[in-house]
């Protein structure tokens, strides 16, 4: 192993340590004459997820949370959901907002709204750093990535409905979360940005969505949380995958696997052995590529690691 792998993987290492031990967060909460009470973080960073909790005397079945600019203009807008409650003890909803890694580090506002009531909360996105590096691709992975034929364009179609789905019949688990594998090594982080050097001589510039292990083919992969798997088929860009159902809305994807231990419809619970990791897809090497999405948008895996959400 070369000396820039060893230190990228430190890097990779204890930044996510780092995230682990710096992600607690001060909340702010509406106003006092609000119908309902909001609680929020003030404060996160580009890839992370915002959980917005909301306390009302009333169920608020169409209220949505936003993420605004100071002059108002909505950058992201999501559905809360329940968690129950009643008349005598009062009604819980949450949502979470995702940030994808390109957003802007600035003041914005969270705005929860329904019908009849609009309440919002000064918010601030932080900077933060990704790393960058540059895949060469021989032929094969070149024709994965370049490959526009009708089977891979309807994949894509597939899984994008998926994560954009949004289903109140969701399971909710709240947390904690864990990590799919017992290894820690890491060969590329979330966030990111590469250049692919294809073998044709272009280069296309992308973000990586997700955590990739660098672990040999036939370790076992665990589900990170409870949930519905909604999806556990072969790909041709990802291989065999599987995504797993934790929230409404929110989704734990686990992609270039050897084997698979679970099918599509099937509950499992954190830690459940869910297949084998491998090399198949798009891949340069064995790895699990890891990956959190919520509501359609990648957002830091790392971020729900032994976090309770609500």
């Amino acid at each position: 192993m070369t000396a820039i792998k060893k230190l990228k993987q430190l890097l990779y290492l204890s930044t996510a340590v780092a995230f682990l031990f710096t992600t607690g967060f001060a909340t702010a909460r509406g106003r006092d004459d609000s119908p309902w009470t909001i609680t929020a973080p003030a404060a996160a960073r580009p890839g992370e997820t915002v959980p917005v909790i909301i306390n009302t005397s009333r169920p608020i079945p169409e209220a949505t949370a936003s993420l605004r600019t100071i002059e108002g203009k909505t950058v992201s807008q999501v559905a809360t959901f329940s968690l129950g409650g009643d008349k005598k003890q009062g009604f819980r909803s949450a949502a979470l907002i995702p940030l994808c890694s390109l957003q802007e580090p600035g003041l914005y506002r969270i705005t929860v709204l329904d019908p009849s009531y609009e309440d919002s909360l000064p918010f601030t996105i932080e900077e933060r750093t990704f790393f960058s590096e540059t895949i060469p691709l021989n032929s094969t992975n070149t024709s994965i990535k370049t490959d526009i034929s009708e089977l891979r364009m309807e994949q894509i179609r597939k899984l994008s409905s998926i994560l954009n789905t949004q289903s109140k019949d969701a399971t909710i688990f709240p947390g904690p979360y864990s990590l799919p594998v017992r290894e820690t090594r890491r060969t590329s982080g979330f966030g990111d940005r590469r250049t692919f050097k294809y073998s044709t001589g272009k280069s296309e510039r992308t973000l990586h969505y997700g955590i990739d292990f660098g672990i040999p083919t036939g370790t076992p992969v665990f589900s990170t949380g409870d949930g519905l798997v909604v999806l556990a088929e072969s790909r041709i860009t990802t291989g065999w995958t599987v995504v797993i159902e934790h929230l409404p809305g929110v989704y734990s994807l686990y992609y270039h696997m050897d084997s698979l231990s679970t099918a599509e419809g099937e509950l499992v619970r954190r830690g459940t052995l869910i297949g084998k990791s491998g090399c198949t897809g798009l891949s340069t090497g064995p790895h699990l590529h890891w990956e959190f999405r919520v509501n359609g948008i990648a957002v830091d895996p790392d971020w729900f690691v032994e976090r309770i959400l609500f």
